[in-house]
């Protein structure tokens, strides 16, 4: 039996839709697996008091991150990390280190994120109020993904999540396969 548990990396720029798809996700799996946890990036950087966001210091976070998820993972829970990471060496990282691992991208247009821009992140950032905005001064690398969700439209982010799971199950992914198979 593999006792490894699933990391599931939800990655996107701010504003995409990666904590409520990603907490919709939570609670699906939830149902039938009790042994699931759900790490928030603002979450995470809150905890581990990391407030830098230039590149370096993203890169950093990330591969803490992953090490937490790693070592989460590592005691047979399923992990669902939410966070931006859009860079090359996160995801050769994660591919490296994880043993059942699933990426999944939300993604959504700039200007939509920009029409969205809850937090002003992007308006700030276009007018040089702030700076370290992924996507605006910091370039970013569009992940291969195992999976990629359309979240131009802020619509059935159930129904969404509930893809990403059926992605899970149609794979046979190990570990979720041993569940899902009872």
């Amino acid at each position: 039996m593999n006792h490894y548990g699933l990391v599931i990396w939800i990655t996107g720029l701010a504003g995409s839709g990666k904590t409520t798809i990603s907490k919709e996700l939570y609670y699906l799996i939830k149902q039938d697996i009790p042994n699931v946890v759900y790490l928030d990036g603002d979450g995470f950087r809150e905890v581990f008091e990391c407030s830098k966001h230039d590149k370096d210091s993203r890169i950093k976070v990330a591969m803490i991150r992953a090490r937490m998820c790693n070592l989460l993972s590592k005691q047979g829970i399923v992990v669902i990390a939410s966070t931006i990471s859009l860079f090359q060496e996160i995801y050769e990282n994660n591919k490296k280190i994880f043993k059942n691992y699933i990426e999944v991208y939300i993604q959504c247009d700039m200007q939509e994120l920009i029409n969205r821009d809850q937090k002003q992140l992007y308006t700030n950032a276009l007018n040089g109020k702030i700076k370290d905005v992924v996507g605006i001064d910091i370039k970013f690398d569009t992940p291969k993904s195992h999976l990629t969700i359309d979240n131009n439209e802020r619509n059935n982010a159930g129904a969404k999540a509930a893809n990403i799971l059926r992605y899970i199950k149609d794979k046979k992914i190990p570990y979720m396969k041993e569940r899902y198979e009872k």
